[in-house]
């Protein structure tokens, strides 16, 4: 049985609200290729239309045709019928290589037939006994001559071919003042509404083949985690919630300090890996102020820079490196001995030290193992800063060894391909992945973040 479809209610949202927010931020986003091309394409048409076309003028003529008559015969119907066949074949001549050729030789024309047949056409008016012969020139005085030629031309010839007489000339050409073409403001109209539909349908299609992660779906659909922290694009460097903690960067790191606290309700989060999928991602940055954060809360917090190849706590917090973890593991030292303690109360660093020629053999270690388990009982936090784990395996080792690992996911950066290699590279070594967390989200000229935000 059919059952015709439901009608939508009125004032029912034909697209979803959010849908249609992505639309917009995705014009928005990329707003300045449209609006070139836009420009492109007008002052392109508005070039050629004003310097590389020449004008084309536009006269005509007409002649009225009909059977000869005497003057006291009576019209009949099959007349009008048979004049209305004969104006066709009138067309034909008037377009033929005789009537070409006389018009060329008495205008003294640089044209061949060929050429003089594409300025000329004959237009058949309906249901009447009159044609109209067209023609188009550059030069509006030749065109009137060209017209009223052929009218002449054709006139004399139909009397020799036809033997018809009845061939009137109602309307002489007359010299156009005024180009049919080009129109060079209609040119710019139509040349900028195409390139703007030209400009949107190319903005789409780079996003389209764009594969990196751009929205918190992207996380939820390619990584199948949640994100738990939303980190706006900001120009400030490095300890941004130290600096300011009243901005909305700061207010990011809240969020995502006390999403962490949530994440795991049924294991205690205390040692915790933050990667990302590569370089330049911002992960370093994040755990420096999500560490900053925590120690706020008055919590011990200890973050340690697991980055044995290229570190960048010690950068951040400018202190030496020269002691740290790899002395820790490696020579055996004291790590109380090579802790830095900042000026933030309750937050301690210990830094990558000197970089070894075996990264992977120090972090998967028992020596890594035992020592992670050592401070995990004086610190209420533990922080690890490791490199990417999309790139090396020294990520993956350390998150074995923690508790908790979040991956960070830059947006328009991060790969979505490099993210879910991430993740399967995580996933083999079963680490407890916390989710995700979104950075440099824009918010300085859209709604973009507070929506995801809030959503």
């Amino acid at each position: 049985m059919f059952f015709p479809p439901k009608k939508p209610r009125m004032g029912a949202p034909h697209m979803d609200e959010n849908q249609l927010k992505e639309y917009l931020h995705i014009i928005w986003k990329r707003l300045w290729i449209i609006i070139l091309i836009i420009i492109l394409a007008t002052a392109a048409s508005g070039l050629v239309s004003y310097f590389a076309l020449l004008p084309e003028y536009k006269t005509y003529t007409t002649l009225m045709l009909s059977k000869p008559r005497s003057g006291i015969e009576a019209i009949q119907y099959d007349d009008i019928l048979l004049n209305q066949k004969l104006v066709a074949t009138y067309g034909e001549i008037v377009k033929s290589r005789l009537v070409s050729n006389e018009v060329i030789n008495n205008l003294n024309l640089k044209f061949t037939p060929e050429q003089l047949e594409k300025k000329v056409k004959v237009t058949l008016v309906t249901d009447t006994e009159i044609i109209k012969i067209v023609v188009t020139d550059n030069d509006p005085e030749l065109a009137a001559k060209i017209a009223n030629e052929i009218a002449q031309v054709f006139k004399k010839n139909v009397v020799e071919i036809m033997k018809i007489e009845n061939v009137q000339i109602i309307d002489e050409a007359e010299v156009p003042t005024t180009p049919v073409t080009p129109r060079p403001m209609l040119n710019m109209s139509i040349a900028g509404a195409l390139g703007m539909i030209l400009g949107t349908l190319l903005v789409f299609l780079i996003e389209y083949l764009d594969n990196a992660i751009k929205t918190a779906s992207d996380i939820g659909k390619y990584l199948g985690f949640s994100v738990i922290g939303m980190i706006p694009k900001s120009k400030n460097k490095d300890l941004i919630i130290y600096n300011n903690l009243k901005s909305p960067e700061s207010e990011a790191y809240r969020t995502l300090r006390t999403n962490i606290q949530f994440s795991s309700v049924d294991r205690h989060i205390k040692t915790m890996v933050i990667t990302s999928s590569g370089p330049g991602e911002g992960k370093s940055t994040i755990i420096s102020n999500l560490a900053i954060s925590m120690a706020l809360t008055e919590k011990k917090v200890l973050l340690i820079d697991s980055d044995l190849r290229k570190p960048r706590i010690h950068c951040i917090f400018n202190t030496d490196n020269s002691c740290g973890l790899t002395t820790v593991l490696a020579e055996a030292m004291d790590y109380k001995d090579c802790i830095v303690h900042t000026d933030i109360k309750g937050l301690d660093i210990l830094t990558s030290g000197p970089i070894p020629p075996n990264p992977v053999e120090l972090l998967g270690s028992n020596k890594m193992k035992k020592f992670l388990e050592t401070i995990a009982e004086e610190y209420d936090i533990v922080l690890l800063d490791t490199p990417p784990v999309g790139v090396l395996t020294d990520g993956a080792v350390v998150s074995t060894k923690c508790d908790g690992v979040i991956l960070v996911c830059a947006i328009g950066q991060t790969k979505i391909k490099d993210a879910v290699h991430s993740k399967e590279h995580l996933q083999k070594v079963n680490a407890n992945i916390l989710g995700a967390v979104m950075n440099k989200v824009p918010i300085d000229k859209t709604s973009f973040y507070k929506y995801y935000h809030y959503r």
